[in-house]
């Protein structure tokens, strides 16, 4: 039986509910060709397109090519925000003997200034949490590195992005948050205690070399962090799909510092 534009968008909608992690456009267009062979090619082709374009409130592109129905994609975002929550509340002792318990929000403000004051970004800012949402989380930091107006070469707009762990124990969570962040970042930044142990350090090291992610260490101290450069970041270029995905959700929900940035 041949299926009509409803139909199809019916048939598509299915295949999507049974593929809650998302599906690629090619596999769902096979998936829905396969329960109708004797429907044209071009019809298939051209419903699921239709589909796509105009139920966008009910159906979100994740990736390149790849779609999911918007019901799974917040509870993807709801999950996250609730592990980035959970572990930005993890309180940690500081260093200096009778200070009361920090947490990871109490360094995003000193390193954003950090990133201003060694010339790694022209504007930066705390921005953590899960306020970005989505499965690659929020940076603990983010600002970027524009030419100014005396600067005789200028250059396209650089940006920067750090992930800050206030418990020593944490360095592989935060090595791949960093990771993830190069999609839509020219730099990006791990952040670690110096009390972090030797070995985990120097396995950071070694990988933080290897994938071009810097790595800065800090006193568990919010007046002094004194923050210290161990590896210095390479500069990539980011996907363009996940930088605009990343701007779009910072308009959002962060209006005015995605003004104050770019």
């Amino acid at each position: 039986m041949k299926l009509n534009r409803q139909q199809i968008h019916e048939k598509a909608l299915q295949v999507l509910e049974e593929n809650p992690q998302g599906i690629r456009w090619v596999d769902l267009l096979r998936a829905v060709k396969a329960q109708s062979p004797e429907t044209p090619h071009n019809s298939v082709h051209g419903g699921i397109h239709n589909l796509l374009t105009t139920r966008t409130n009910e159906i979100v592109k994740v990736a390149r090519g790849t779609y999911q129905l918007a019901k799974f994609v917040d509870a993807d975002n709801a999950l996250a925000s609730a592990k980035d929550a959970e572990t930005v509340a993890i309180p940690v002792i500081s260093d200096a003997p009778g200070s009361e318990p920090l947490t990871e929000q109490d360094f995003y403000a000193s390193f954003a200034e950090w990133l201003e004051e060694n010339d790694e970004a022209t504007v930066a800012s705390a921005l953590g949490g899960a306020s970005l949402g989505g499965k690659w989380g929020t940076p603990d930091v983010i600002g970027v590195l524009k030419p100014r107006a005396q600067d005789i070469f200028k250059f396209e707009p650089q940006i920067v992005t750090a992930e800050i762990k206030a418990v020593p124990g944490q360095p592989v969570v935060a090595f791949g948050q960093a990771v993830a962040y190069r999609l839509f970042s020219h730099k990006s930044y791990i952040v670690v205690p110096n009390s972090t142990s030797g070995d985990d350090m120097s396995r950071l090291k070694s990988l933080c070399s290897i994938h071009g992610v810097g790595l800065v260490t800090f006193t568990l101290n919010k007046e002094q962090p004194d923050y210290a450069v161990v590896v210095l970041p390479t500069n990539a270029t980011p996907d363009m799909f996940y930088v605009n995905s990343m701007l779009e959700r910072l308009k959002a929900s962060e209006p005015r510092l995605l003004n104050r940035l770019f």
